[in-house]
């Protein structure tokens, strides 16, 4: 049996975690339930911030990169980079270097491109305020409404589309109502 002033630091613990549940991801809340040896919890990132997704596909257009870090400076958030190359991340980003400078960066290797392993990353941050897709091949790109895929359903964050402004967007009125081709023209003879 625990001595009282075991029981004691044990009651203290739990109460100074009481809230912790609602703060935390779902491995946080499983590791703090487990007894046995800690295993070593990963560097924070800034603790208490929020942070802000961004996903990296093989390249990285500037103006996606520019648009993340003025709203990790305006909101005063983390940069959390998704992407399936880490090694091309690394040399995207040192282009960067000023534009990114005072911002908390993390990178997740995702293993594949595909929905359920950029909600398992998700889920494992709970103060995750929106993610940014600027390419069709990012892996942010999966969560977007109106991807056909095996696992559909509302994103557990909003996404945010970042385009190239030279790009036009589709009309969609457009694309609802094809045009019209003209007739072959053709002689009528009284």
């Amino acid at each position: 049996m625990a001595s009282l002033t075991d029981q004691i630091k044990q009651a203290f613990n739990a109460l100074s975690m009481a809230n912790a549940g609602e703060v935390s991801g779902r491995y946080r809340m499983e590791a703090a339930l487990r007894f046995g040896p800690v295993a070593p919890a990963p560097a924070p990132l800034g603790q208490g911030r929020r942070l802000i997704a961004l996903g990296v596909g093989a390249t990285l257009p500037t103006p996606v990169l520019n648009y993340a870090a003025r709203s990790c400076h305006r909101l005063q958030a983390d940069l959390l980079l998704l992407t399936t190359d880490p090694l091309g991340l690394h040399e995207q980003l040192s282009q960067h270097r000023t534009l990114l400078e005072g911002i908390v960066r993390e990178a997740e290797a995702l293993e594949a491109v595909n929905r359920r392993a950029v909600l398992r990353v998700l889920a494992r941050h709970s103060r995750l305020l929106f993610a940014i897709s600027g390419t069709p091949d990012d892996p942010v790109r999966c969560l977007v409404a109106g991807k056909r895929s095996l696992f559909t359903g509302p994103s557990p964050v909003p996404v945010v589309l970042v385009g190239n402004p030279g790009c036009p967007s589709p009309d969609p009125i457009a694309a609802q109502h094809p045009p019209i081709s003209p007739l072959p023209s053709q002689r009528f003879r009284p």
